[in-house]
């Protein structure tokens, strides 16, 4: 009996003591795809331990209680390294996509908040991934023209002062603008809209063009709703600017050309290095600078210039030898811009990075007002403008705006991060060569001509906090849960001009008092601010690689306006490998701007009547004024809207690729700039303005219309390779149509009348929203490419425009007939450092129709219709670039 018990004792301990080193181990399943299927053969690592993926993808590894780097590699395809922390007697399975290496430019991280890499073919919602290399291709001179040029579904408009940008034809301020994924700040400037471009009339401008090109490594456009996930402004979609982060390269691009006619040269040049910090961290910096001419594509005017007795005036035109082909403002400005951008990032612990951003951007435009002729007497100083004059508004725009955070992941495989962003834009107006008329009776020939007349300052503070984790409830079922808040405080600022630019010295003179230009009053002077909190929680699952599901929800809340709640249902179902079928639905909510909401100004120019051009001061007062209220202007609420889609991904060959997404977007209570209330067409108008005698016309912002707004979008792209000779080919459309729906609303106190309407959106600016962009737009790019030549050629086609009069004369109405543009390059790769590219845009130097109706030119002084060319009309453009790499930059360590 002893012996028995003593035996048993001893395989006890012995079982004990065995035991014991297996107790502290654990175990990591999972399983490696690529391209949709699974991948045999892919070498897993970890430490000193490695296994092989066997036929069905799968892995298996038993490994001591501790923190490893796990490595996943396989020929042909990106390599992925991930922390994994393993814990003594744990199970835990992880599932790798791993992305073809050429491919790598295609992964998406927008669109989605979990930390798995799909390529655009894998998404459930419409991506474009655009490489910086194709963007430099296209040969335009600017970041938004080169987008322009490269997604259909974009557009972009050449205004006087900045290009606002726009996704599916709605507006800028429906349009979300990402850096590294963190919020973007909009301009200071709201879009005046007027004869000088039509995107986005009365919203708050983008501007991408202050982030400089050289620090770009890559856009993603979302082409869908998702307000759910990233914030309210995201109707349309999203466009995401990932930054270089690249190291021990240092590479130089300068471009240089002007158009056909000999003006509009352009130069720009752009720096980019980036060296490591301590062998583990990562600062990559880029420095640009552009320098754009201006062009003249105006007619020559033939109206009358001192008498509206014309045999009288044709008279004094000779004598005083009149240019009247110098009479016209169109064309394109001056400008003048530099920008400095910094990115990096440093990991202090296993589990923790610290990154940072911060960039800087000054840019000046000089440009030409409307021409003002000695005729209009009561706007001119004739001691110092005899002849009449064209003013010179001068807009500086600085930009600032810095990130900062931290990132990592918890002991239980949550991933986290943290940013902090601030971002401010300063607007800077100021004019020359005009004059304060009423100045006129006490200096006389001594008067002013330059005044400054006021700035216009935004800024934006945004905190935000992100966790994901990623579950696998089975081993073909994976589960992404990530969830977040978000702090943020908006203010808006404007500040009075000098005195000289809004005072009249002499009311009973009957001369006008102020500039010309936008003149921010005393009285139009603001400085408010809101704050906006909001949290969001997305559910992504995927089951057996085949259906993705994507359920997203975000509730915010603005100190102005109240809360709302948005979601968004996404999925995505593989038929085969090769198909995929996929759809989204979802809602938006968008509040005014503090622009939208306090905006004020004197706006002194000139404007069409009757066919001919007279001065105009305009006043644009806040929704909110003793004006507003006294003729019934509603007051402003929040848009909101509904967005779906439904589309196909199919890889057709190994060298061809599809997607095609048609959409269906609804907004309601649309925010518009309203039309023009004329004092002269309404005694109640006129009584209003008694405060304001030098004020013409009045406008508001408003939520005057709701709009309905279908289209498809497609894009078929291939590559293939003979040899040596590699052959690129994208063939991608647009087409898209806006509608307004229901009642368009009014100015409740006033009375409508043969003279007046009191409609809040006319017929002209209704026709600018559904006709002033193309409702088609295609691009066919063919590139060939060997080690040292290569040729670009691509066709972008333009659809029919229009315009449409303000008044009930039809025949002033006109269309515009489709344009293709054909742009050809050709690049020579003499050295490894160098390459050389040469070529024209707009090859065959199309130009829009002519305008028909000599009513529609202003006497002559328009020969394209401005309001709807959406390529502009300047015509054939040369250009030469140069892209040099440097040797490396050693960084410390």
């Amino acid at each position: 009996m002893r012996k028995v018990w003593r035996r048993s004792m001893i395989t006890f301990a012995y079982c004990l003591v065995g035991s014991a080193p297996f107790a502290q181990k654990g175990t990591l399943n999972g399983t490696v795809t690529g391209a949709g299927e699974p991948l045999q053969a892919v070498t897993v690592t970890a430490g000193a331990n490695n296994v092989l993926t066997d036929k069905r993808g799968w892995f298996s590894l038993s490994l001591d209680a501790g923190f490893y780097t796990f490595i996943i590699s396989h020929a042909g395809y990106k390599t992925v390294a991930q922390e994994v922390k393993i814990t003594s007697s744990d199970t835990q399975t992880l599932h790798f996509r791993l992305a073809p290496a050429e491919e790598m430019s295609e992964v998406v991280v927008l669109g989605s908040r979990s930390s798995v890499q799909r390529t655009y073919l894998q998404t459930p919602v419409p991506v474009d991934v655009i490489a910086a290399k194709q963007l430099t291709q296209t040969g335009q001179p600017s970041l938004t023209q080169m987008l322009n040029f490269a997604a259909p579904s974009f557009n972009a408009s050449r205004p006087l002062i900045n290009e606002p940008v726009t996704l599916r034809g709605l507006n800028p301020d429906q349009l979300l603008i990402l850096v590294n994924g963190t919020r973007r700040h909009n301009m200071a400037y709201v879009n005046p809209g007027g004869v000088r471009g039509i995107l986005g009339r009365g919203a708050v401008a983008n501007d991408l063009n202050a982030i400089p090109f050289s620090a770009i490594e890559k856009i993603e456009i979302l082409r869908d709703g998702a307000s759910a996930q990233y914030g309210s402004d995201a109707i349309a979609g999203v466009i995401n600017i990932q930054l270089k982060k690249q190291t021990n390269e240092t590479s130089v691009q300068l471009h240089t050309g002007q158009f056909y006619k000999g003006d509009g040269k352009s130069v720009t040049a752009g720096l980019n290095t980036g060296f490591s910090l301590f062998r583990k961290g990562f600062l990559n910096i880029s420095a640009d600078f552009r320098y754009n001419n201006p062009t003249h594509r105006g007619g020559e005017y033939w109206g009358t210039v001192y008498t509206d007795n014309k045999t009288v005036d044709d008279s004094i035109v000779r004598a005083r030898g009149f240019n009247r082909k110098a009479v016209s403002n169109a064309g394109s400005s001056k400008q003048t811009s530099g920008g400095l951008s910094l990115n990096g990032g440093y990991p202090v612990s296993a589990n923790t990075e610290l990154f940072w951003t911060a960039m800087v951007s000054s840019r000046k435009t000089i440009f030409t007002s409307g021409f003002i002729f000695p005729k209009n007497t009561t706007r001119i100083n004739p001691e110092l403008f005899p002849d009449g004059f064209s003013a010179l508004p001068h807009h500086n725009s600085r930009d600032a705006s810095g990130i900062a955070g931290a990132r990592g992941r918890l002991k239980n495989n949550w991933h986290w991060e943290y940013s902090t962003a601030y971002g401010i834009n300063h607007d800077r107006y100021a004019i020359n060569n005009t004059n304060n008329p009423s100045q006129y009776f006490t200096m006389g020939k001594l008067a002013p001509t330059s005044f400054y007349t006021g700035t216009l300052v935004y800024g934006q503070l945004t905190n935000s906090i992100n966790l994901s984790k990623q579950l696998s409830l089975k081993p073909e079922q994976v589960v992404n849960v990530s969830a977040g808040a978000e702090w943020r405080r908006e203010y808006f600022i404007t500040k009075e001009g000098e005195e000289g630019s809004w005072k009249n010295y002499f009311p009973q003179g009957r001369k006008v008092g102020g500039s010309t230009g936008l003149i921010v009053t005393p009285e139009s002077a603001v400085n408010e601010s809101r704050n906006v909190a909001g949290t969001f929680v997305e559910i992504e699952s995927e089951y057996k690689n085949r259906l993705l599901l994507n359920l997203a929800g975000r509730y915010e809340y603005y100190s102005d306006y109240g809360g709302n709640l948005a979601g968004k249902l996404a999925a995505r179902y593989k038929i085969t490998n090769k198909f995929s079928i996929r759809g989204s639905i979802n809602n938006g909510f968008r509040a005014p701007s503090l622009q939208q909401r306090y905006f004020a100004s004197t706006n002194k120019n000139t404007a069409p009547v009757g066919g001919v051009l007279i001065p105009v001061t305009v006043g644009l007062f806040p929704n909110n004024s003793e004006v507003a209220r006294a003729i019934g202007i509603p007051t402003l609420q929040a848009e909101r809207s509904v967005n779906g889609s439904g589309g196909a991904t199919a890889t057709i060959t190994s060298h061809i690729r599809l997607t095609v997404d048609a959409y269906w977007i609804q907004i309601k209570n649309r925010i518009v700039l309203s039309g023009m209330f004329d004092r002269t067409k309404s005694r109640d108008i006129h009584d209003l303005l008694s405060r304001y005698p030098d004020v013409d016309r009045v406008q508001f912002f408003a939520n005057a219309i709701n709009t309905r707004t279908h289209g498809l979008d497609m894009v078929l792209n291939g590559n293939w390779k003979f040899k040596s000779v590699n052959l690129f080919a994208m063939l991608a459309g647009n087409w898209n149509q806006t509608r307004l729906f229901g009642d368009i609303q009014t100015a409740g106190k006033l009375k409508m009348d043969s003279l007046n309407t009191n409609t809040l959106f006319s017929r002209g600016e209704r026709g600018k929203l559904e006709q002033g962009q193309p409702p088609s737009k295609v691009i066919l790019s063919l590139h060939v490419e060997t080690s040292r030549f290569g040729v670009i050629i691509r066709n972008t086609w333009f659809g029919k425009t229009a315009i449409v009069s303000d008044s009930l004369d039809r025949s002033l109405d006109e269309s515009f007939s489709p344009k293709i543009l054909t742009d050809v390059s050709f690049h020579y790769t003499p050295m490894p450092w160098l390459r050389v590219t040469a070529g024209a845009n707009n090859i065959l130097n199309i130009y829009p129709d002519h305008i028909s109706n000599a009513r529609n030119t202003m006497e002559g002084q328009h020969i394209y219709p401005l309001e709807a060319s959406p390529f502009g009309f300047n015509g054939g453009y040369y250009f030469i670039t140069f892209q040099i790499k440097l040797p490396p930059v050693q960084g410390k360590g």
